[in-house]
């Protein structure tokens, strides 16, 4: 990234009803970077999904289990970081080979697939103490 960046930390239980917080706090973002319309609806849809996925999948709504997320950006660039306590590895492979396969259907891995194809890159990071999901718009 650019070397003058900004960042938004936030945190909090696992309800569904902070995923409209998110939703706002991206949208304070879209007029400080001034994101046009296209860009903002790619990275709006993205971040709902990931957000319902890490309160629902992966912290089963258990709210005393907790989501990080972070905000960060520059001029040029927009990076999301979102991370549960889901203390099971998820199988990123085995639900990136059912997007392959085009089992759009199939109960995992359709968020996934929208936020591969809204996001210039979309990484996973499974771990014993949470799943850490990082994305990354250019602007």
């Amino acid at each position: 990234m650019a070397k003058r960046e900004s960042e938004i930390s936030l945190e909090f239980v696992s309800n569904i009803k902070f995923t409209e917080f998110c939703v706002l706090v991206f949208s304070y973002l879209k007029n400080v970077l001034e994101i046009i319309e296209d860009d903002f609806f790619k990275v709006e849809i993205s971040l709902r999904e990931v957000i319902n996925n890490a309160i629902i999948h992966g912290n089963q709504s258990d709210r005393s289990k907790r989501v990080f997320v972070k905000f960060r950006w520059s001029k040029t660039h927009l990076e999301i970081r979102i991370k549960d306590q889901n203390t099971r590895l998820v199988n990123f492979e085995e639900i990136d080979k059912q997007i392959q396969e085009n089992d759009i259907l199939s109960f995992n891995g359709r968020g996934i697939m929208i936020m591969k194809s809204y996001m210039d890159s979309v990484e996973f990071l499974p771990s014993d103490n949470g799943t850490e999901i990082i994305m990354e718009k250019k602007l």
